[in-house]
């Protein structure tokens, strides 16, 4: 039975700057098999995937490969025993086409020794129809959405007919139908021997492809079982203990007590006939002083450009928007800071955070913030340092300290430094654009209690969010949008996923979305 496993990795340990990140963890993997890593951001997932791929060395325990003790052991070593990664954060170059990006490393050339283009394009043609996805070998990487990049990562690896590939949050920017192509892809590669570590905090996901369940914590390896041998509430539980699913229950209780209380409430923003493009979809809506409004939809529903409109960085063809009953002109984020509107944006590393620098600087970053704490045009950096460890404290974020390199941090950290630096310009209206994607159970329910606990505090907050799951848990009202136009409002005890589900399906529920909004 040992000479199953393709990789058996025993008492791994590692840590950076005398801090422990892995105990003595163990991870067995067979051909053939699919095997979910799950846990917090933190626990230790990205730095044993890392161990495994050669980028970190490990400072204690063993690596077997195929039953052979690997005594050096680097990126090229796990690259020639066909071991590879699709990683979170898309490694793809953009300014070349679809072809030379899934061929990077095998490029075809002729005896002269150029490229030969003509193969190069037939064989990434090959690959991509094998895999059935509609996509153009011959067009330009950044011409292609970001869910079309995912795909394009994917085809890559299986292009490299890797042994072992370690999927990290595959199907963050795919719709639910790419999904669905994905694990037909995967059942494929089992079929053919690939195994495959597949990291992902979307428990439906896990339990449809998995077939081994192995969950870390703070490091340290809890359990790891079969998939029909345990259910989500138990892989949730050991993942971050019973305390914290309680909450989310009490959470939701909160928004269905309070629930006839919001119409009461002051109006702090409204939008009026809103037109993206001449001729396109109206939206109206109002947020309350103190409420949490949910906007979602399908991939493609217009979430994200809505957000755009509402602070500036994209114009829009028709319509109004008032703030506090006062027309708003809103040509830029600068703009919208004077309105006290602050915004937590959807892609945390690109356009919220910069990666170099530290955690203390990144929740310091906004302009806005600096200039109140500066004066005569110096910044008070004892007053910065106060807040930002305020901020570390409140949003429960690990660090090693304040200095430490923010792009080293999880996903889930950094995207409280984010949120943490939107919160320090002291907003009267929040807007957070799918906060919570990409990161661990208990990092989402700090984020939704510090969203409760802003809402209390009076701060009208609008999530932007595709998963639906976590509407009900914590908004007091959705709005549900498809192709750009609202075709659905709940609120209260209406507010359930199935229903949330049905409009964005195709807006009908009653024989007409809109029949059953609340005004």
């Amino acid at each position: 039975m040992e000479n199953n496993y393709i990789v058996n990795m025993t008492g791994i340990e590692k840590g950076f700057s005398g801090v422990p990140v892995l105990k003595k963890v163990d991870l067995k993997l067979r051909r053939g098999e699919i095997l979910a890593l799950m846990g917090e951001n933190g626990a230790g997932k990205s730095t044993l995937v890392n161990v495994l791929m050669g980028v970190h060395q490990k400072n204690g325990g063993t690596i077997e490969i195929d039953g052979k003790v690997m005594d050096d052991y680097n990126i090229q070593i796990a690259r020639k025993n066909g071991i590879t990664i699709i990683p979170q954060e898309l490694a793809l170059v953009p300014a070349i086409s679809v072809a030379e990006n899934i061929m990077l490393g095998a490029r075809s050339t002729s005896k002269s020794g150029a490229i030969d283009w003509k193969t190069m394009y037939d064989k990434a043609q090959e690959v991509i129809d094998d895999l059935e996805f509609d996509i153009d070998p011959r067009a330009r990487l950044d011409s292609l959405p970001i869910s079309y990049r995912q795909i394009v990562s994917i085809i890559k690896v299986v292009a490299e007919n890797a042994r072992v590939i370690i999927m990290d949050e595959p199907t963050s920017s795919l719709s639910r139908e790419e999904v669905i192509r994905l694990q037909k892809i995967i059942f494929r590669l089992k079929e053919r021997g690939v195994a495959i570590i597949y990291i992902s905090h979307l428990m439906d996901e896990i339990f449809e492809v998995a077939d081994t369940i192995t969950i870390l914590r703070d490091g340290m390896l809890i359990d790891s079982k079969r998939k029909e041998e345990t259910n989500q509430r138990e892989v949730i539980s050991l993942m971050v203990g019973e305390g914290l699913l309680q909450t989310q229950e009490t959470l939701r209780k909160e928004i269905e007590a309070e629930a006839g209380n919001i119409n009461e409430k002051k109006t702090v923003l409204e939008v009026k006939g809103l037109k993206r493009k001449e001729g396109g979809p109206e939206i109206s809506f109002v947020l309350k002083k103190g409420e949490v409004l949910g906007i979602t939809g399908l991939v493609g529903a217009g979430k994200t450009e809505l957000l755009r409109n509402l602070i500036g960085i994209d114009k829009f063809a028709e319509g109004k928007i008032f703030v506090k009953g006062q027309e708003a002109e809103i040509k830029s984020p600068k703009d919208a800071y004077k309105y006290r509107i602050s915004t937590v944006p959807e892609d945390r590393k690109l356009q919220g955070l910069v990666l170099m620098r530290s955690v203390k600087d990144n929740i310091a970053l906004a302009q806005p913030y600096r200039q109140s704490i500066a004066k005569l045009g110096i910044v008070n950096s004892k007053k910065e340092k106060q807040d930002a460890e305020r901020s570390v404290e409140q949003l429960s974020i690990k660090i090693a300290g304040l200095g430490q390199r923010v792009g080293r941090l999880s996903g889930g950290n950094q995207q409280k430094c984010v949120i943490s630096k939107a919160l320090l310009t002291g907003p009267e209206i929040l807007m957070l654009d799918e906060p919570t994607r990409g990161i661990d159970v208990g990092a989402k329910t700090t984020i939704y209690k510090l969203i409760r606990k802003l809402r209390d505090g009076g701060v009208g907050v609008i999530l932007f969010s595709s998963d639906v799951a976590e509407i009900p848990i914590v908004c007091d009202r959705v709005i549900v949008l498809n192709n750009g136009e609202i075709v659905g409002e709940l609120a209260g005890k209406e507010t359930t996923v199935s229903r949330i589900l049905n409009y964005t399906a195709g807006g009908m529920e009653h024989g007409n979305g809109k029949e059953e909004r609340t005004q």
